[in-house]
């Protein structure tokens, strides 16, 4: 966790010093889009656009994995529920 944390806080980083640096006017086009506005206005756009997009592909796994440990700590707490029931029963037979 710690890692991929580090290493999107030095690509972030990357990211603003490139659209600092590259501050000067830009015609852009898309389809019949025609918008003028900075380098650094599109990197910046482009970079929460690509970060969207990867946080929504990204949901469909993270819910799926919360589920499976949900299930597996449930099934942990059964497993010891039932290892304790013996003991406790052997112990009233004696």
């Amino acid at each position: 966790m710690s890692i991929s944390l580090i290493i999107s806080f030095l690509l972030l980083l990357v990211i603003i010093v490139t659209a600092i640096q590259n501050s000067m006017p830009l015609d852009f086009k898309f389809f019949t889009w025609n918008l003028q506005l900075s380098i650094t206005a599109l990197i910046v756009y482009s970079s929460i656009l690509g970060g969207a997009i990867v946080a929504i592909l990204t949901l469909p796994k993270l819910g799926k994995k919360s589920l499976h440990e949900r299930r597996m700590n449930k099934e942990i707490l059964k497993l010891k529920e039932e290892r304790q029931r013996p003991a406790i029963n052997n112990s009233t037979v004696n």
